[in-house]
């Protein structure tokens, strides 16, 4: 099968094209046919390395210390069940499936991938592509794990921080179903777009609306891991709930946030959001507009016309 391989740490270009073989199903797993990815932050991450201090070493020492151990990125998939382990009892032949390979696996930047059955997947959304189906994944199941985490009360008040990434996109239209009155922050330059998402209100921070913002804000969820300490004392209320993607709690995906997410896709709630969408021979090309940090949403990665 193709895939997108890196065999060095470091910018989109060592990302590249091979051969390799077709991953065995084991008895706990099943097989499924790739039609779309995505590259995400954590893909971006990794391949360059690209933590603070101390963080950095644990990485190495986890993914491999001189090269990566898997040399296959991409954590989330959609596609078509192949084959099935005798133990894989709640999917068959011919499922659509969507979910993301656990821990650090990655392994889905490919035509195929075999997951273990105790991973988070689900059956597709029905009607939904491939391509829209894989948008809901990484960012939906990461604002879910964190906005799960605080209680809306009738008129409770929340900044989504980043609301243009994957994530802040998935979170904006989560927390409005949660009750949340949200307040949308991110770039001057992505206000059309995340006001479509539906938030009650839009800061810049490249201008001077979120300096001059005088609201405390009952949650603060920083969905891109970058909100300046400063920034979040002067706008969280005396009791607030600051949530951030980029502390020591990790998200969690599980089968149940994928079912909510394909429920609300199917009443029409709960769009997914695309940026752009590439081949896999232009994986490269990919990994690139994520390191621009200008996206909105989901850098898909298609495998072929079908998706």
């Amino acid at each position: 099968m193709q895939a997108a391989v890196y065999e060095s740490y470091g910018p989109p270009e060592v990302v590249h094209l091979c051969e390799v073989p077709i991953p065995v199903c084991k008895d706990d797993h099943v097989l499924v046919q790739i039609g779309a990815s995505s590259v995400n932050s954590a893909d971006v991450r990794t391949r360059a390395l690209d933590v603070a201090g101390p963080l950095k070493v644990i990485l190495r020492l986890v993914m491999g210390w001189k090269r990566p151990k898997q040399p296959i990125l991409g954590t989330v998939f959609s596609g078509k069940v192949i084959a099935v382990g005798s133990l894989a009892t709640d999917f068959q032949v011919g499922d659509r499936l969507f979910g993301c390979t656990p821990g650090l696996g990655f392994g889905c930047h490919a035509e195929y991938v075999a997951v273990p059955i105790k991973a988070a997947m689900a059956k597709c959304p029905v009607k939904a592509s491939d391509a829209e189906s894989v948008s809901l994944v990484f960012g939906g199941t990461t604002a879910l794990f964190f906005l799960n985490k605080a209680s809306s009360k009738i008129g409770s008040t929340l900044l989504v921080y980043g609301a243009s990434g994957a994530v802040g996109c998935m979170a904006v239209q989560i927390a409005k179903r949660m009750g949340f009155r949200v307040t949308a922050c991110a770039s001057d330059m992505h206000r059309e777009a995340v006001l479509s998402l539906g938030p009650d209100a839009f800061l810049s921070y490249t201008n001077k609306e979120l300096a001059d913002c005088s609201t405390r804000f009952d949650v603060v969820f920083d969905a891109v891991g970058k909100m300046p300490a400063a920034e979040r004392r002067r706008l969280l209320s005396d009791k607030g709930i600051f949530l951030t993607v980029g502390g020591s709690s990790v998200a969690k995906e599980t089968r149940d946030q994928l079912e909510q997410l394909r429920q609300w896709f199917e009443e029409g709630t709960l769009k997914p959001i695309i940026d752009s969408t590439y081949r896999l021979q232009d994986i490269t090309a990919a990994h690139a507009r994520v390191d621009t940090k200008h996206k909105v949403g989901s850098v898909v990665v298609l495998m072929d016309d079908r998706s």
